[in-house]
């Protein structure tokens, strides 16, 4: 047997061994729920503006009446996931501004609709401001120094989990690599090869036609449109454009109109004309494609895994279809061309919850108090983990694990909406990585609950073998490099001014040009020329923008690690 189902085995037994807890989920003898602190003080309500794609919670969810019970607050939510821009201008033009709002831009900040959130941590929230050490100096306006939001993700503490990975990627599904007895695939041409095979062999799944690549491109989300050049060509995230160092000068480049722009949508061309692109995913809206995903019939796409990756898999669970999820694969031009796909973990600036003005001065420390209380262990092993003896269960060694029967129930999207307040959680300050006595905040990345996770889907025992990983982030590189200094650059794009409007130009044209391009038989070349010819003559202030943001940047941060 081969090492890995060995070391499956073993760890299985093990588990077994020291756990002896019944598969019939019954909570083990003397299990005790959260402590509730018994909060008997008014309800405190706030309101949220929210443009996560989730739906309202229902009422019996029980981590928000914990919340409630345990801290005396509820929320009220006003969800805009498809048309968050024309919400937030409502909001700001109307004066009508919730309690908090989800922040991914300056709009609302450069509105004067946000406190300064600096003092007030500073005064009263020692846990806040020592979570955020690291990134403190980032997170401060570069303008006035102020603190408008408070980042949702990328604050790790103790030791990165890091199996779980969902980013940039040439995603595939997993049956296509089991097919073919799982080759390895390493530039553009070969992945495309792959699926003109397997479609060839599979034109259709369930009953409906194989597509074997789309491109996403619904609203805020045209980033898939341009952001492959980059990674094709081996640069990181940077997103709006990569940089590039020749002597001690680094210099901004766009990825809009460079010769890795051009590499990669010629080449699109000539897998659209190979009938492997879908032509309606350049207009799908974002139902539309999910539901072709959650179909099956999608065998690759370049997306950010957090686009879709828990809803389609709680659903492909819940039908046993798990060998139609995707593995991430960091496909790049050519072989001489080293990936760099995964990257370290880093504060996500401009992003999480901002308190509006609106919100009284007493609801602003009720929040924050809140916030900070959530940054306590064992309140955030709530939000994670859930209840002990319910959602999970302790060792004689107090060792965190789950019975099969938790494990696969937690995996559906029916209870995520009444067990987690991923609402809330994904925008709140969270604990991230590993807590004080050493266990993962994941807790599907314990190595127990990873390996036994595994188990029950043999394709992913079968595909991390093959590839000789021990996880889907080790897929894409087992030993990041170090972040450059001013990374990443996309969060310091213009929000506003003349350079927005310039960015916010390209974009426009790019999402009404480019799908013409790849789709055009014939005149490539002119195409792409008179495309260019107009990009370029609108990019000139957010090239300039961009180049002084990031001297700025290398000044203070410094460049590419040593």
């Amino acid at each position: 047997m081969k090492k890995l189902i060995k070391v499956l085995f073993l760890v299985t037994l093990l588990f077994t061994l020291i756990s002896c807890e019944p598969e019939d989920g019954n909570k083990p003898t003397g299990s005790k729920q959260p402590a509730d602190t018994g909060y008997d003080g008014p309800i405190v309500n706030f309101t949220v503006f929210s443009f996560q794609n989730e739906n309202q919670p229902p009422s019996d969810n029980k981590i928000y009446n914990w919340i409630k019970n345990s801290f005396g607050i509820t929320f009220s939510w006003d969800i805009h996931p498809d048309n968050k821009d024309d919400r937030i201008s409502e909001l700001i033009s109307s004066g009508n501004l919730p309690d908090l709002v989800e922040v991914d831009s300056e709009w609302f900040q450069n509105a004067g609709c946000l406190i300064d959130l600096k003092p007030l941590i500073e005064q009263y929230c020692p846990n806040i401001k020592e979570h955020y050490k690291y990134a403190w100096s980032k997170m401060l306006d570069a303008d006035d120094g102020h603190i408008y939001s408070l980042p949702n993700y990328g604050i790790i503490s103790g030791a990165d989990s890091g199996t779980y990975y969902n980013q940039n990627a040439f995603w595939i599904q997993k049956e296509v690599l089991k097919e073919f007895g799982y080759p390895v695939i390493k530039t553009v041409d070969e992945y495309f090869d792959l699926l003109e095979d397997y479609k060839e062999i599979y034109p259709k799944i369930n009953n409906e036609d194989t597509i074997p690549f789309s491109i996403y491109m619904y609203d805020w989300e045209a980033f898939n449109l341009w952001n492959p050049p980059s990674f094709l060509a081996g640069y990181p995230n940077d997103s709006v454009g990569h940089v590039v160092k020749n002597g001690n000068k680094y210099t901004f480049v766009n990825n809009y109109t460079d010769e890795n722009a051009e590499r990669w949508f010629r080449l699109a061309n000539g897998y659209y004309q190979r009938g492997l692109i879908d032509p309606d995913s350049f207009s799908d809206s974002h139902d539309v494609w999910t539901n072709k995903l959650k179909s099956g019939r999608i065998l690759g796409h370049f997306t950010q895994g957090w686009e879709w990756m828990g809803d389609l898999e709680a659903h492909h669970f819940s039908c046993n279809m798990w060998n139609r999820t995707y593995a991430p694969l960091p496909i790049v031009f050519d072989e001489t061309i080293k990936p760099w796909y995964r990257d370290q973990s880093l504060p996500n600036l401009q992003r999480g919850y901002g308190i509006t003005t609106r919100c009284s001065q007493e609801k602003v420390l009720r929040i924050l108090e809140f916030f900070e209380a959530m940054l306590e262990p064992e309140n955030s092993k709530i939000l994670e983990w859930g209840f002990e003896g319910e959602d999970y269960q302790l060792d004689s060694s107090g060792r965190p694990y789950r019975t099969n029967n938790q494990r696969n129930e937690q995996a559906t999207s029916d209870w995520k909406a009444h067990n987690k307040a991923t609402l809330l959680h994904e925008e709140m300050p969270k604990w991230e990585g590993s807590y004080p006595d050493g266990y993962f905040v994941n807790m599907d990345s314990q190595p127990w609950e990873y390996l036994l996770k595994l188990a029950s889907h043999a394709i992913d025992v079968e595909l991390l073998e093959a590839y000789e990983v021990g996880s889907f982030a080790a897929l894409m590189d087992k030993n990041p490099p170090k972040n450059p200094g001013w990374y990443p650059l996309w969060e310091w794009q213009p929000s506003s001014g003349s350079a927005a409007k310039s960015m916010d130009d390209i974009h426009d044209l790019m999402r009404n040009e480019i799908p013409e391009i790849i789709c055009s038989p014939s005149d490539f070349d002119q195409k792409w020329n008179e495309y260019v010819t107009e990009a370029k003559s609108i990019s000139a202030e957010f090239d300039t923008y961009m180049q002084d943001q990031l001297d700025t940047l290398v000044q203070k941060y410094g460049g590419f690690a040593e």
